[in-house]
């Protein structure tokens, strides 16, 4: 699938752009400033002394780059029909991620943690610096059965909103949801290659339960933002439908994605809907 998806996107695309943050360029100035201050007392003290100063040089030629990365740093996002395309571009660097949507565990709330749950083989930072909306984690298989790509990024309601609509469910979901999401892909991938042959699974929303216990790391924290903690609305405050503290939306994708749960066992709705013929047609011959 990810042949598909085009570094030129078409009309059909939602395109998003970061964000110049204003305010933020009092700091750069001033950062300008005392870069020119540096600059300005090592060419005097060079002269004074007769000598080239090459390692403040050097630093100089550093902190510049940085300065004019810093504010020059621009970002692109588009949302295509099999996937999301995301550039950065930069002083001297230009960095494409693409993603299919069928290999997107889930976006939560970026927050620091001492203790990952989850190991991240690669992290992508692909926001602008001087954009100051929050940033937000999405993590993506990257094929192995221990590590996940990570992606932190910034970007626009409408474009989350956009987002939501194409992967329902797993945008802006709590951390513990999305960690769901991925340990369930890992342990697919797992089961595929013979692992817990005799390993009983447990369903998605006994899972999500688990991680949400007092005292984990996870949901059972004070601080973690989970759908019960706003009683019946999300992390941008829209009302949704709860189940058990778990919005609707989510368990359906976990049906998609044929992560087993309470009331469907790894049974998508599609494969529901096309059961449903056959059985009534069962139950007619049996009442015959």
């Amino acid at each position: 699938m990810a042949n598909k998806i085009t570094k030129t996107g078409s009309p059909k695309d939602f395109v998003d752009h970061s964000y110049f943050y204003k305010p933020y360029m009092i700091p750069a100035v001033l950062g300008f400033i005392l870069w020119a201050a540096y600059v300005c007392w090592t060419g005097y003290w060079g002269i004074v002394h007769g000598r080239v100063p090459v390692i403040d040089i050097g630093m100089q030629i550093a902190i510049l780059w940085w300065l004019l990365d810093t504010v020059l740093t621009k970002t692109v996002y588009r949302l295509e029909d099999d996937g999301l395309y995301m550039l950065k571009t930069g002083v001297g660097h230009k960095k494409e991620i693409i993603i299919p949507y069928d290999e997107i565990y889930g976006v939560h709330h970026f927050k620091n943690q001492l203790m990952k749950p989850v190991t991240y083989r690669y992290t992508f930072h692909e926001y602008a610096k001087m954009d100051n909306r929050p940033i937000w984690s999405l993590l993506y298989d990257i094929g192995s059965t221990q590590k996940v790509g990570r992606v932190l990024m910034k970007a626009s309601e409408e474009f989350w909103k956009e987002f939501e609509k194409r992967m329902p469910g797993q945008i802006r979901i709590p951390q513990e949801e999305v960690v769901t999401f991925t340990y369930k892909g890992m342990e697919k991938k797992l089961r595929e290659q013979g692992y817990f042959k005799e390993h009983p699974e447990m369903d998605f929303e006994e899972g999500i339960k688990q991680l949400r216990q007092k005292g984990t790391e996870m949901g059972g924290r004070a601080d973690e933002l989970t759908g019960e903690d706003f009683h019946g609305e999300d992390f941008h405050g829209e009302e949704v439908e709860l189940k058990d503290g778990t919005r609707t939306d989510t368990l359906e994708a976990a049906r998609k994605k044929g992560i087993a749960t309470s009331d469907g066992k790894e049974k998508a709705p599609e494969e529901t809907a096309k059961e449903e013929p056959a059985k009534k047609e069962t139950e007619a011959k049996e009442t015959k």
